[in-house]
């Protein structure tokens, strides 16, 4: 059996392997320690300028995540995260990457809901069988309930589930290889963070988990009238099936019907950025992809959210080190928002800041500009990328979650009212935010987290310095060390082995042959002497042999 799945796996490298090679992606399979596994000859290239800034490049990786299917597309739009490991030419295009799928047929969406629910007839009056929208992993259905709701309903695909673990499971032992290979992968920690992104990507296969997120985002609204979210059906949600209500609106993105309407653009763009600043600024919690189409405008009073598959949460902590930042941005000080940086673990202890800093001060004179609108967020946002590429900065993900999902807002409101200022929105709330940390009750909290996370520890600091001396007098101290050598240091160490097991072999033979030669005993043919003398002779043109290619080498 393990046979046969190890068979699978390197099948689906070479066809891993042949996508990159056709798509012309080879530069890019060397540098992350893969041309090996690209077939002879291809994987020595060693040629890759200008690939850091080629859009052609970077748009054909698009496609060839495309041709190799869901989970590709999938962490494709996961890894447009990491400014760190791709540039950002890449980084805009992954986050473009939309899965191409056909919907898949009714009688198996039937099928889906007898395994999960029961018979569907004995649970829906109406059922629509042209789904809404269909995606790589499920599709959306309109439907009526015995009871009169007018719901959606969510279906996974069939054995999506399986297929990914799969897929999820090859591009793993393809991370494996790659730091065996590449310097540049190990110090990426390249395994870990495709485990992780593996791990997300299995946790966005659960509707429960879905509907949990809607729940959460009902709760955070429900004394808010202008936002309204769908209310979840949980007697008939599961892990592969998840019933919601129906909103009736229009995509915020379908201008020419919110026209039609007579609904004011330049008021519909302002509650929408109200509305999703709000799930980031006080709630901590917000979609992490918020498209045009996971946006309804109900009225020009009221707008919807839906589809919360894709979510990140801010801790109340990560939420005090962004009000910091923001607040340093404005007010130009740039060691505050170095602190921040750091603090939030963007740059790491002993970081070379000299360019950095010199750098990331016309940041933020560009940030400075922007809140009078002469400058755009996504360009900004952009900027920081560079910047954060080029010094090597490990981004969280939920920060570039945060501006991928700012940047959207921004364009969506725009695209309502040209004239629409993100930043007069926004400062507004931020400013509200530091007022309420600010409060008396407020700041008293802050100060107690503070003590926990960072005072209370130091209580520590004299039981932990008499452990300390009471083992090193009683020699019980211990000095763990783990020694790692590159591959290279390993080829290295090895060949050194292998000569002074042959010195061994060599020197053995050589006492050997002597000891039977002085023995001199049996007939002319087979006797000790001459034994020994070929032996000795053999023995010592061995070792001449191994002098020459100790000193070549």
């Amino acid at each position: 059996m393990a046979y046969i799945r190890h068979l699978q796996h390197f099948m689906h490298y070479r066809k891993i392997m042949r996508v990159f090679v056709k798509h012309r992606l080879v530069p890019l399979a060397i540098r992350i320690g893969l041309g090996d596994l690209l077939g002879p000859g291809k994987g020595t290239e060693t040629s890759d300028v200008g690939w850091e800034n080629n859009r052609a490049m970077a748009e054909r990786l698009c496609d060839a995540a495309i041709e190799l299917g869901p989970t590709f597309v999938k962490m494709g739009q996961i890894m447009s995260t990491r400014p760190d490991f791709w540039p950002p030419v890449y980084i805009n295009e992954l986050e473009k990457l939309q899965d191409k799928v056909p919907p898949f047929s009714y009688e198996e969406v039937v099928c889906q809901l007898i395994r999960e629910l029961g018979h569907p007839d004995e649970i829906f009056a109406e059922f629509d069988p042209n789904p809404l929208a269909a995606a790589s992993i499920g599709q959306v259905h309109r439907a009526r309930l015995k009871s009169g709701e007018e719901v959606i309903v969510k279906v996974q695909r069939p054995n999506i589930e399986k297929m990914m673990a799969k897929d999820l499971e090859v591009i793993i032992e393809l991370a494996r290889f790659a730091e065996w290979r590449s310097g540049l992968a190990r110090r990426l920690g390249v395994v870990d963070m495709t485990r992780e992104y593996a791990r997300m990507i299995m946790a966005e296969l659960d509707y429960d988990r879905e509907a949990r997120n809607t729940e959460r985002m009902y709760r955070e609204f429900a004394h808010d009238k202008r936002v309204i979210i769908p209310q979840i059906y949980w007697q008939y949600t599961t892990g592969r099936v998840l019933t919601e209500d129906y909103i009736e609106g229009v995509k915020l993105s379908d201008l020419d019907e919110i026209t039609r309407r007579g609904w004011d653009r330049t008021k519909t763009s302002r509650l929408g950025t109200e509305a999703f600043l709000t799930q980031i600024i006080f709630h901590g919690f917000f979609q992490a992809d918020p498209h045009p189409g996971n946006i309804l405008v109900v009225d020009e009073d009221h707008i919807a959210f839906i589809d919360f598959g894709e979510v990140s949460s801010l801790s109340r902590n990560t939420l005090t080190n962004i009000g910091e930042l923001m607040y340093s941005l404005v007010r130009k000080d740039i060691d505050m928002a170095i602190a921040c940086l750091e603090e939030m673990g963007i740059i790491a202890e002993h970081q070379p800041l000299d360019i950095f800093r010199e750098e990331f001060s016309e940041l933020v004179e560009t940030v400075a500009a922007s809140k009078i609108g002469n400058v755009s967020m996504e360009r900004v946002r952009n900027e920081f990328i560079d910047l954060a590429y080029r010094h090597r900065l490990k981004l969280p993900p939920y920060l570039t979650s945060l501006m991928k999902a700012l940047i959207t807002v921004e364009g969506v409101g725009k695209r309502l009212d040209p004239n629409f200022d993100f930043m007069a929105v926004a400062s507004p709330m931020a400013q509200q935010v530091i007022r309420e940390r600010m409060k008396p009750k407020n700041f008293y909290g802050f100060l107690r987290r503070k003590y926990y996370q960072d005072l209370r520890p130091l209580r520590k600091i004299p039981v932990n310095l008499n452990n300390l001396l009471y083992k090193t007098e009683q020699n019980q101290l211990k000095l763990n060390m783990e020694v790692s050598f590159s591959p290279g240091a390993n080829r290295s160490i090895h060949k050194l082995a292998d000569r002074l097991s042959a010195s061994l072999i060599i020197a053995g033979a050589l006492i050997s042959s002597a000891m039977i030669i002085q023995s001199g005993e049996g007939d002319w043919l087979i006797s000790h002497a001459n034994l020994g003398t070929i032996g000795f002779g053999v023995s010592l043109l061995a070792m001449v042999l191994f002098i020459i290619s100790f000193f070549r080498a």
